[in-house]
């Protein structure tokens, strides 16, 4: 065949194919491939104690399950990074007939940590779809042992390390550093500052079921002004500024003196970072493993460093949060962890026999105590005697908390006169000992009369006015000597027009304690109110964010863009702000079927912002897009999470 005979081929088979298509389009047919799937690794090559990033793509399937992991647990711990729909629809109109290409995508994420060296292999993964097994292609994956030596050593440690629910727990990482050959007390990471050497640790995002401070409050007062110290995970590194260049943080904290593995001891300088974090439920929360790399001073030549690159890494430890023990757990028990003080009082408490007082009992939190979610309202009738003397008009009331202190208010009818409430007892357990504490709230003393005998013309009818006339019963008959035509009216009841009027009163005053019962339901409700109050409170931080942003405060305007958009998601769905971050924001949203694509938006722009709150020193193009951007999302996601809820 000639090459003018090949090309004129190639042309014919294209617009084939091409009018085939548009004839498929037309018709409204699509042709669907073959669920297929897909696997990628981050790297190739990984020092012992480092992690890899695995993706799973799942092509192909409009709503598959998760893949089969189970055949990388004899070599590799593996913890789920989330996933994502990537879907696409595609609306096409030719010659008026109107047809549709989708395209299905599903992505999920792990972070995979080798439990041993050497050349190993990603196992395959399989997936079921249709009835049918899809398996990914294993891939290699080679793991360096770290070597043996007293340059720099790595340690985690948590303490404590046995913790129950909101009981706070703190995890550590120090890293020793030897000093340099010729100055002992010059920090021996300052010949280093322009390539800094790296920390991986998992502290940055919390795990699911731990809270902690917001990651800028956190952070920020560590970053080192200087250049001295390391880099952290990828905070920084990913920046919407002209330059991506990530944070240093200064960690030095003093100095340890170890034997180094010649038995010389070293007097070694240490970094030290910290993180405080509050379990919400129990479980085992793995940290690690820490590993440090970069390029640090090992001796001198020539009158120079001489530098030496390496990885030193600490194995991962684990911090257990435990259920509260229930075989001792006494009746009293209120829910309350840690230390708190109890406090009742009456009002009013000079009353009678039968009118009701307001009871009110106090939790007032201690500083390391758990969370006032979890206190309950006491059983005022497991009380020994206080029914025989009162009766519970609500033996269950809502709590309200007021700052460190949760109020319960009980409503009583007195039976007898001086009656009193008797001592309240109340048990908190103790993480420390481990054991249950009984406390008691003092007496409150009442003044309790006997009910006053009233007679039946005090309590009902008044005296007539000598003014007015009257018609009185006589035995000659009701109108009998009568001279006044006006009180000659028409006797007879209209029992349509009472009857409609007592129904309309009755309806209205239903009605109205209908509203009021719903109103009072609604406002102890404290979800509730924050739902009320989010798009308000959002609007007010970004109001916030543009009077910063006006005073040429850009990092306070993006902190306050933040906390608009964490703040609006955790007061839609009723959850602890502080701590959140974007891949939390990311699967809360998913939970609440919030399209793809503004969550993808709303991820990206919580990106972005957390990169210019830790990036290199440039700046945004116009800060007052980012505003406008958070302000169209904050109103794109409203409906979205009010039909959630």
């Amino acid at each position: 065949m000639t090459v003018f005979g090949s090309v004129l081929f190639r042309r014919h088979v294209i617009a084939g194919i091409t009018l085939a298509w548009f004839w498929c389009a037309q018709c409204g047919i699509s042709i669907a491939d073959d669920p297929e799937i897909h696997v990628a690794a981050s790297a190739e090559e990984i020092f012992s104690g480092e992690s890899v990033e695995f993706q799973v793509e799942i092509r192909n399937s409009k709503n598959p399950t998760a893949p089969d992991m189970s055949p990388l647990k004899k070599q590799f711990d593996f913890v789920s990074q989330g996933d994502e729909s990537r879907n696409q629809s595609s609306t096409f109109i030719i010659n008026g007939r109107v047809s549709q290409q989708n395209v299905f995508s599903h992505l999920y994420r792990y972070q995979l940590t080798p439990k041993l060296a050497g050349d190993l292999s990603i196992p395959s993964v399989s997936v079921e779809i249709d009835g049918k097994t899809l398996s990914s292609t294993p891939l290699p994956l080679r793991v360096i042992e770290a070597e043996k030596q007293d340059l720099v050593l790595v340690e985690l440690a948590a303490t404590p390390p046995r913790v129950y629910p909101t009981q706070p727990f703190t995890v550590t990482a120090r890293i020793l550093v030897r000093p340099l050959p010729n100055d002992a007390n010059l920090d021996p990471l300052s010949p280093v500052r322009r390539r800094p050497p790296h920390l991986q640790v998992n502290l940055v995002e919390p795990h699911s079921g731990l809270e902690s401070d917001d990651l800028n409050q956190w952070l920020r007062p560590q970053v080192a002004d200087d250049g001295i110290g390391f880099t952290l995970n990828n905070v920084g590194s990913q920046s919407i500024f002209d330059s991506a260049r990530a944070y240093v943080f200064g960690w030095l904290k003093g100095r340890e003196t170890r034997n180094g593995l010649d038995g010389t001891p070293i007097r070694y300088f240490v970094y030290e970072l910290s993180r405080t974090f509050t379990p919400a439920k129990t479980g085992s929360y793995s940290f690690g493993p820490a590993v440090v790399k970069g390029t640090f001073v090992a001796g001198q030549e020539r009158g120079e460093y001489a530098g030496r690159r390496l990885v030193a890494s600490a194995a991962p430890i684990s911090v257990e949060v435990l259920e509260i023990p229930t075989a001792a757990r006494p009746s009293t028990y209120c829910g309350g962890i840690g230390e708190y003080t109890a406090r009742a009082y009456a009002s009013p408490t000079k009353l009678r026999v039968g009118d009701p007082l307001t009871l009110t009992v106090e939790f007032e939190r201690g500083e390391r105590s758990g969370a006032l979610s979890l206190i309950s309202a006491p059983d005022l009738s497991a009380v020994p005697g206080l029914t025989d003397d009162f009766e519970l008009i609500d033996k269950n009331p809502t709590g309200r908390v007021e700052g460190s202190t949760k109020h319960f208010a009980y409503g009583l009818r007195p039976r007898h006169a001086g009656v009193s409430i008797p001592a309240l007892k109340f048990a908190t357990f103790d993480p420390k000992s481990e054991t249950f504490l009984e406390k008691e709230t003092a007496p409150v003393p009442l003044d309790v009369s006997h009910a006053s005998q009233v007679s039946a013309e005090e309590l009902v009818g008044s005296p007539s006015s000598a003014s007015s006339s009257s018609i009185k019963t006589r035995t000659e008959g009701i109108f009998q000597n009568v001279t006044d035509p006006s009180e000659l009216r028409n006797q007879r009841v209209n029992f349509v027009g009472w009857i409609t009027t007592t129904a309309a009163i009755w309806g209205v005053a239903g009605c109205l304690m209908a509203f009021v019962t719903y109103y009072r339901h609604k406002s102890s409700d404290a979800g509730w109110m924050r739902r009320q109050r989010a798009r308000r409170h959002a609007q007010q931080r970004l109001a916030a964010a543009r009077q910063a942003l006006a005073q040429h405060q850009t990092r306070d305007a993006f902190v306050q863009v933040r906390a608009a958009l964490i703040g609006f998601v955790a007061d839609m769905q009723n959850r602890i702000a502080e701590g959140l971050t974007s891949t939390d924001v990311d699967a809360a949203l998913t939970n609440a079927s919030v399209p793809a694509d503004v969550g993808q938006a709303v991820r990206q722009l919580l990106e972005a912002i957390e990169a210019a709150e830790y990036g290199a020193g440039g700046s945004v193009n116009d800060p007052r897009v980012t505003i406008e951007t958070a302000e169209a999302v904050i109103a794109k996601l409203t409906p979205y999470l009010e039909r959630g809820v």
